[in-house]
């Protein structure tokens, strides 16, 4: 029985690999099987035409010749002459023109049997080995011993029945052509790989019709066509070329289609741990809201809060990383872990502080790869109204008063990572605000977004439309709204925006007083 194995340089599939090895197996063993049909019919074919016109011809010349020696009738007796050599008679040639044409059908039943072996061959490597293979190594390692068997088979039947039909051994050039053909059209192989078999039965054929009375061609016209005889396969290996680029190009193309979609499915699932990292919006003293808009699934912007749970003061921090998508992203996370673990160690620390300690990791780890990042950090006291903010290289934040009007809070830092831990010196700022004002943080997304025509949003507009009149019921959204609506669709940067508004003010209880009066003391 035949057995075929796995190569040992066969990598065990995975991933994309092992989806794109699947499909070209499957295909592999498809194009087997239709490889497989399509030479059992041609086969078929030929059984059914050699039956019908060569044996055919066999039967009739045996049959003639027999009824040659019947017309002939007794055969006279003749005395034996020694003195002479004896002569043929007609009877004699009849006899041997019976010989022959039986010796003839025996060959001609001889070819037909090795054809019926041949199909039995390829009907065995459909049913019996097809199912078994398990790559697409051991599929083209199958089609390629089937071929060479069953070509070896039908030509060495051809040189058998040569003596009895005439031009047989140069009609086998013709059997692999056709085989050729069929191989380069429907087997998944380049040009090589579909040829290299046929390199081999070129030879077998070349013996075949190089033996001595195998054929009426005189033998140095039999040396030109084997020298020749090669060319025959050219077209085959050219089809084969083609369809084997054409493959290339399918895979690359389903390929990049499926490392799109699971770079998307990735995508949607970063955005998900990346949104995890994102405040949810809260109300009560102070109500906090936020609108964030990347141009990819995730981007380089973000918001931070932190409640002090005994005064109620909200620490609001906005950054805006260098670059887009992943990389932003990525260097959003190592902000927000930075960031996570100052407000654990600094609980009491105020914008200045930690925008200092943010300059100085950033400074220390991302500078060197061109990582900067722009950033306002506030804190809002609901007991007092005080607005405490610094403002690193970022957007002057606004600020809309209770009558309508805008303020700016100006940049009061360069920004983040440029300047040396030691040299960073913030500047705090601070306001006082009353019940029903907002203060409006954003990113440069939000100004510099352009029209189909090229024309910027501008910080104009964002301050015009901070001024809308009623206000409406989230700012961050009305702001972002406006923004889209400009772009549509052009986006070429991520759009944050975050409000914190002073809803009341807070009277702290006699418990809480009583605790800040202990804290003053210990100061």
């Amino acid at each position: 029985m035949l057995s075929l194995s796995r190569r040992k340089d066969d990598p065990p599939p995975t991933g994309f690999d092992e989806e794109g090895r699947d499909r070209r197996l499957d295909a592999a063993r498809r194009a087997m099987a239709i490889l497989c049909s399509v030479l059992l019919l041609l086969g078929a074919v030929s059984v059914v035409s050699f039956i019908v016109e060569d044996i055919g011809d066999l039967t009739d010349e045996q049959a003639a010749a027999t009824t040659t020696l019947v017309d002939l009738g007794p055969e006279p007796v003749q005395e034996p002459d020694p003195s002479r050599a004896p002569v043929p008679t007609e009877w004699d040639a009849a006899r041997s023109a019976i010989a022959t044409a039986e010796q003839n059908v025996h060959r001609g039943w001889g070819r037909l049997g090795a054809m019926g072996l041949a199909l039995a061959v390829i009907a065995f490597f459909l049913v019996y080995q097809r199912p078994r293979v398990r790559s697409v190594t051991e599929i083209t390692h199958a089609c390629t011993l089937m071929i060479l068997i069953t070509g070896a088979i039908l030509l060495a039947s051809r040189l058998f029945v040569a003596r009895a039909i005439d031009d047989y051994p140069i009609l086998g050039l013709i059997d692999l052509v056709v085989m050729h053909l069929a191989v380069c059209l429907i087997m998944p192989w380049n040009a090589r790989e579909a040829t290299m078999p046929f390199g081999a039965l070129m030879v077998v054929w070349a013996a075949t019709f190089l033996v001595p009375h195998a054929t009426e061609f005189q033998m140095l016209d039999r040396v030109v066509a084997v020298i020749v005889s090669p060319v025959v396969l050219v077209p085959g290996a050219l089809l084969a070329k083609w369809r084997a680029q054409r493959r290339a190009e399918d895979e690359q193309r389903i390929e990049l289609a499926g490392r799109v979609e699971h770079f998307g499915g990735e995508l949607s699932r970063a955005r998900i741990v990346h949104d995890a990292m994102f405040p949810r919006p809260f109300t009560g003293h102070v109500a906090f809201e936020y609108e964030y808009q990347p141009i990819h699934e995730i981007g380089g912007d973000y918001v931070h809060t932190n409640v002090c749970p005994d005064t109620g003061r909200v620490m609001l921090t906005l950054l805006d990383v260098a670059g887009h998508g992943l990389a932003a992203a990525l260097t959003v996370n190592r902000l927000f872990g930075e960031l996570e673990r100052i407000l654990a160690e600094h609980r009491d620390a105020e914008p200045a502080q930690i925008t200092s300690l943010l300059n100085r990791y950033i400074f220390l780890t991302m500078s060197r790869h061109s990582l900067f990042a722009t950033g306002t950090c506030m804190l809002l006291d609901p007991a007092s109204g005080v607005l405490k903010w610094v403002s690193a290289g970022h957007p002057p934040s606004l600020v809309r008063h209770a009558d309508g009007r805008v303020a700016e809070l100006e940049t009061t830092a360069a920004l983040m990572g440029a300047i040396e831990p030691e040299s960073f010196d913030p500047d705090q700022a601070e306001m006082k605000l009353s019940p029903g004002e907002v203060v409006i943080a954003y990113t440069d997304g939000a100004f510099e977004a352009r029209n189909a025509e090229g024309m910027r949003f501008g910080m104009d507009r964002v301050r015009e439309t901070a001024c809308f009149d009623p206000p409406p019921r989230s700012w961050p959204k009305f702001i972002a709204g406006a923004v889209a609506q400009h772009h549509q669709g052009y986006a070429d940067d991520d759009v944050l925006i975050a409000a914190l508004t002073l809803r009341s003010l807070r009277v702290p209880d006699l418990h809480e007083m009583e605790l800040r009066k202990m804290a003053e003391a210990k100061t």
